[in-house]
């Protein structure tokens, strides 16, 4: 613990204040982490196989879901089409104009 953190801690009397201080300091943290997470999602696969590709969406949706900030699998589904070049088009297409829901399959 850092002696900025001890010196907020001085004069607090209850644990529920100490709780409400550490939120309030380790909030922001998780905030920007899953907007820096959310970013990745939209980053496209340029020249990455698309096992590794894959493989890394689902690494930051799990990341995601760890810290309590889960995404749809809709959004799981729209990140990962999102990303691939235009070679995939037709498939993309095709996987859009489905009516069945949608899955994932485990990697």
């Amino acid at each position: 613990m850092t002696t900025q953190m001890l010196t907020k801690f001085m004069g607090l009397d209850t644990s529920a204040q100490i709780l409400k201080c550490l939120q309030e300091q380790f909030s922001s943290h998780t905030r920007a982490k899953i907007q820096k997470m959310k970013l990745l999602l939209k980053t496209p696969k340029n020249e990455k196989m698309v096992f590794v590709y894959l493989h890394d969406i689902k690494m930051v949706v799990n990341m995601l879901a760890a810290i309590g900030a889960p995404i749809t699998i809709e959004d799981h589904i729209e990140s990962i089409l999102k990303g691939l070049p235009e070679e995939y088009n037709e498939f993309i297409v095709v996987v859009m104009s489905r009516i069945d829901p949608y899955f994932i399959n485990k990697i």
